[in-house]
């Protein structure tokens, strides 16, 4: 049976693993991103991920990467990508790892890949156009219709952490101001925890939250109004069959799903099914073995 190696490179950690043909996950493997190091440091740690794994699978038949960035999917290029990963525009993503590996490579956006996996063994396996946002490090998205990843002209469709939330709001590594980004990621969760008490970060805000503390709720409650307005505005854009949530922030969402879902239903009462995902850190795994399952 033949394998496929995807790796997802984020830019808080990259992850690498072997599937089958059937979307199980044989083997994994993981690594904090070195992304102050720079653009080759982070190259040089997912390819040793990479040579890891296929030292133990001699049968791999491809690879697919899902980085973030604005990736042209055609010749596996970033063509743009924020500071959270320093140096990544411009890295010629595909031809260095098939010359590194000697195997057909191809790459996609991180969270296009995420959807990917989730439209084949997750969450949206029976569901043929839906949208995905991922909280994470940053905020990204995707878009699938009739089972396929619209890109855009230029590979940058569904760049939701950048759509502007609060004009002239707070700025956005992208240049902007009041980007999604800056308010419902880990990273802003982090920024809005702090200004509450120094010692929290986003995980310690979630606890506290959990544990009743009131110095949370209000946090807790713009994140999730601030994520319901997102929402209602894909709706409107794109119409989707469903609207999944991943990325590492969907792990909590037993401190803010049901405020959420109370915002959206206020506001758009016959909004689509809202979904968490199902594949949680092992999409962009799976569903960038998928790409390269499918290109081969």
């Amino acid at each position: 049976m033949k394998r496929w190696l995807g790796i997802d490179i984020g830019g808080t950690a990259i992850k690498a693993g072997i599937v089958d043909e059937g979307g199980s996950l044989l083997r994994h493997a993981s690594q904090p991103t070195p992304a102050a190091l720079g653009r080759q440091a982070i190259l040089d740690a997912a390819l040793a991920l990479a040579r890891e794994l296929l030292a133990a699978e001699p049968l791999v038949a491809g690879v697919g990467i899902g980085s973030a960035g604005r990736i042209d999917s055609i010749n596996g290029t970033v063509r743009y990508a924020t500071e959270n990963l320093p140096g990544w525009t411009g890295v010629k993503l595909a031809g260095a790892f098939e010359e590194a590996l000697q195997l057909p490579v191809c790459a996609d956006n991180d969270v296009n890949a995420a959807a990917v996996g989730e439209g084949w063994v997750g969450a949206a396996a029976d569901i043929p156009s839906f949208a995905l946002l991922a909280l994470g490090t940053g905020v990204g998205g995707a878009l699938v219709h009739n089972h396929q990843i619209l890109g855009g002209a230029s590979g940058g469709a569904a760049e939701f952490g950048h759509m502007i939330l609060h004009p002239g709001g707070r700025p956005c590594n992208c240049g902007r101001q009041g980007c999604l980004e800056q308010y419902v990621s880990g990273t802003a969760l982090t920024r809005s925890a702090r200004a509450v008490t120094p010692e929290w970060d986003s995980r310690l805000l979630m606890n506290a939250h959990a544990a009743r503390d009131k110095r949370a709720a209000p946090v807790i409650t713009q994140f999730a109004n601030d994520l319901a307005t997102a929402i209602i505005n894909v709706v409107q854009m794109f119409d989707p069959e469903a609207v999944l949530i991943g990325g590492g922030l969907a792990d909590s969402r037993g401190q803010w799903w049901e405020e959420m879902l109370n915002f959206l239903s206020q506001a758009m009462p016959a909004s689509p099914p809202l979904l968490p995902a199902a594949l949680g850190n092992n999409a962009g795994v799976t569903g960038a073995a998928r790409m390269a399952m499918l290109r081969s």
